[in-house]
């Protein structure tokens, strides 16, 4: 018996001798060229995201689905699909069809959750907006997503959307919110609050969920499909304007799904602690999305991220699971210092969203005491997943490795040319499967620099072993280039944790008039902790080929980063290179 699905372009065929191989999934590959196929343990999912949540809720309505702290907000199940499948009906009642967008401009909050579910189950497109963005850049997301309505959140401090849109749309001022029209915006008709208070021209959330609790939402689920578009992210946009990537929904079924079984999130009652900001792919898919759809729980710990919200968040809830970008951890385990009070009762630990050192790896071992730390490395484009961790992972793997193959994907690794290397060598990562991003939202160019011949081309730089893991070196637009030398900053801060002054250190490539580029160590160091050159190269000293041991120090406090804390090392760069470090 043979399981075929037919995905925009790509066709995946799970037969019975390509189950009988993923028994033993370490099996890959005899050749020489770096290539990878994992076939799966499990047939893909054909489903929306919408029917999968509905499912889960059926079996689990009494069950807690959102508890939000700083709100006082406990949602069960049953509660949470009855609050979205009305504000799906409230969306369509005030003129949203299958296909809209609807931005999401808000912080971390219950409302959030309810209205992307409630536009999802309506075949309504959540586009996902970073709520620390200003008036030219939210403009920037209207025009470029093509919005028919804007979802904001509640005001809270250093963030007024209200003030914020009233100042981008007067018209505001002076509509009622079923009449509002600008001429700013063609697409723009609707605004929606999360908020309490009444105001002109914008509809109130809780109104559209009152007026519309005895609809019926099943008529909503009927024309969308799989394939059809589940959710767009933005990109960081750290080297131009950002991109609006659309993922679909047999990517975000599957994703969810695979990656939530290999974190063990479908056994016992997972609770998670969401910490990452919701208009992240590592927040909204990963964070989020992969609790829900397997019935467990995800506690949110702050509007925004705030590393003692997150460490109360984990203790208070019994929370079993956390997910954070390698800073996150980094900032709580500097919360954690010289605390013994601590009751934690972690099953994993989850580090994604950027590089993570061996020796980050160890400490999160060390001090958060999770039964298992694991690794995820995945893209915006890819659905936020392409290797991860496996459960029984051994340490060693996970500190050197960023995990496993995930299940019905295709990677490979290639050369300048387009060719694949072989194993063991570095080159750029390229992903074929159904996590694949359907485009980027009106950019055919760069949509087509990216998708080629059905395989995304990730810009990172990678190497792979035969039994199905990848190492990331880095970003290629990061490799410094010395002398001629191509040095992978990845591998000199990974020797740079291990100092005992250290947190964290990035390294950048500063111009040098005879080198092209020479090596410069920024660190973050303990309290009241000191280092000079010499300590550092004294360090890297044997550690390191002498050609990649830093020639320049910066010592700063804090790092640049994106609202989904990610380190800008352009930022760190253009800072060094201005003599403003």
């Amino acid at each position: 018996m043979e399981y075929s699905n037919n995905f925009r372009n790509h066709t995946y065929v799970v037969s019975e001798v390509a189950l009988k191989l993923a028994a033993e999934p370490r099996r890959f590959s005899t050749v020489q060229e770096s290539y990878l196929k994992n076939p799966g343990t499990e047939p893909l999912i054909t489903a929306t995201f919408g029917d999968r949540l509905t499912d889960t809720a059926n079996r689990n309505p009494g069950k807690i689905a959102i508890k939000s702290i700083y709100e006082d907000v406990t949602l069960t199940y049953e509660d949470l699909m009855k609050k979205a499948d009305s504000f799906g009906c409230g969306l369509q009642a005030v003129g949203y069809e299958a296909g809209d967008k609807l931005g999401i401009w808000s912080h971390n909050c219950s409302q959030w959750v309810i209205a992307v579910i409630g536009a999802v189950k309506a075949g309504i497109i959540p586009v996902l907006i970073n709520p620390m963005y200003e008036k030219s850049e939210l403009s920037y997301c209207i025009n470029k997503t093509e919005l028919k309505g804007l979802f904001i959140g509640e005001t809270i401090r250093n963030k007024n959307y209200n003030k914020t849109l009233y100042d981008m749309l007067p018209e505001l001022n002076s509509c009622s919110a079923r009449s509002f029209t600008t001429r700013q915006f063609t697409n723009l008709s609707s605004i929606i609050t999360a908020g309490k208070e009444k105001m002109n021209g914008i509809f109130n959330m809780d109104d559209l969920i009152k007026e519309n609790i005895n609809r019926n939402p099943i008529i909503y689920g009927r024309t969308v499909k799989p394939e059809d578009v589940c959710i767009v992210h933005f990109t960081s946009g750290s080297t131009g304007s950002p991109k609006a990537v659309q993922d679909s929904h047999l990517g975000v079924v599957n994703t969810t799904h695979f990656s939530g079984l290999r974190s063990n999130f479908n056994e016992d009652h997972q609770i998670i602690c969401v910490q990452t900001p919701l208009f992240h792919a590592l927040g909204s898919i990963i964070t989020l999305m992969m609790p829900l759809h397997h019935g467990a729980t995800a506690v949110i710990a702050s509007p925004i991220y705030s590393p003692s919200a997150s460490l109360h968040a984990v203790c208070s809830e019994n929370c079993t699971a956390i997910t954070g970008t390698p800073t996150m951890y980094v900032d709580m385990l500097s919360m954690m210092k010289n605390r013994d009070d601590l009751s934690l009762k972690l099953n994993t630990a989850l580090v994604a969203g950027a590089p993570c050192s061996p020796e980050l790896i160890r400490r999160i071992n060390d001090r958060f005491k999770a039964k298992v730390v694991r690794n995820l490395y995945g893209l915006t484009e890819c659905t936020a997943t392409v290797f991860q961790s496996k459960p029984d992972d051994e340490d060693d793997l996970v500190m050197n490795t960023v995990g496993y193959i995930t299940d019905h994907v295709e990677v490979k690794v290639v050369d300048s040319s387009g060719n694949m290397v072989p194993f063991g060598c570095q080159g750029e990562l390229a992903v074929r499967g159904y996590n694949n991003m359907i485009n980027y939202l009106n950019d055919p160019i760069k949509t087509k620099e990216t998708l080629r011949d059905g395989w995304l081309y990730t810009g990172d730089t990678f190497t792979l072993t035969r039994d199905g893991y990848g190492k990331l070196v880095g970003r290629s637009k990061d490799v410094i280039i010395r002398g001629g030398e191509n040095i992978a900053p990845r591998e000199v801060e990974d020797c740079l944790n291990t100092h005992p002054n250290v947190i964290e250190s990035q390294v950048v490539g500063v111009t040098d008039e005879r080198l092209g580029e020479e090596i410069c160590a920024v660190v973050r160091l303990h309290d009241n902790a000191k280092m000079t050159l010499e300590d550092l190269k004294k360090h890297c000293f044997g550690k390191l080929a002498t050609f990649k041991i830093p020639k320049i120090l910066k010592i700063m406090e804090n790092f640049p980063k994106t609202a989904s804390g990610k380190v800008q090392k352009h930022r760190i760069k253009e800072l060094i290179e201005s003599g403003k470090l």
